[in-house]
C-alpha cells in the first residue's frame, strides 16, 4: 500500500492496522487517544507514541498511492442519487494551505485528492488546483452523478468523464 513493493516489512502493516483500529474505536486523529488500542512490548506511553510517529513520518510510505484505493473502494458502492463536492481550504500556521476536494456526506467532508500549498494566504487559482480535479475523476465512482460547487470543477470533470 503505497511502498515499491507489497509490505517489506510486516512490522509496518501490523502497525497500520493497529492505528487504523485505534482510529475506529476512538472515531478521532488523535495519537495520545490511540494508545489504550496499541499494543507495545515497551511499558511507557511514549514508546507508543513514538512508534506511531515514526510510521506516520516515514518517508518511503506514498500517502496518496495508499489512500487512492481507500477512497475508491469506499466510493464504490455509493446509494445516493447525487454525490456532492466541495473545494475547500484552510490555512495552517499562517504559511501553508491544504486545498481538497472532498465528497460531502451527511455533514462530513472525505477528502477524495488533496494538495498543500505554501502561502500565507487561502486564495487559490484555478491552475492551481486543476491537477486535482483531473486526479479526483479517476477517484469517483461511474454511473453516479455529481455537482461541484466552482464552475471551473465542473467544467473539468465534465470533460474528464466523457
Amino acid at each position: 500500500m503505497g511502498q515499491s513493493n507489497a509490505w517489506a516489512h510486516l512490522t509496518h502493516l501490523t502497525t497500520c492496522l493497529w492505528m487504523v483500529v485505534a482510529l475506529s474505536q476512538t472515531g478521532e486523529v488523535n495519537l495520545t487517544r490511540w494508545l489504550p488500542y496499541i499494543p507495545c512490548r515497551g511499558w511507557q506511553a511514549q514508546s507508543k507514541q513514538r512508534r506511531l510517529s515514526r510510521w506516520l513520518h516515514n518517508c518511503r510510505l506514498n500517502v496518496q498511492r495508499f489512500y487512492k484505493p481507500l477512497i475508491q473502494a469506499a466510493l464504490a458502492d455509493w446509494q445516493e442519487d447525487v454525490l456532492y463536492l466541495s473545494l475547500d481550504t484552510s490555512m495552517f500556521w499562517d504559511q501553508s494551505c491544504l486545498l481538497r476536494l472532498a465528497v460531502v456526506h451527511r455533514g462530513r467532508a472525505l477528502p477524495v485528492v488533496w494538495r498543500v500549498l505554501e502561502r500565507q494566504s487561502a486564495s487559490v487559482s484555478f491552475h492551481e488546483y486543476r491537477e486535482m480535479l483531473y486526479q479526483a475523476v479517476n477517484r469517483l465512482p461511474k454511473g453516479v452523478k455529481w455537482w461541484c460547487w466552482r464552475i471551473e470543477a465542473v467544467c473539468i470533470l465534465t470533460a474528464c468523464e466523457r
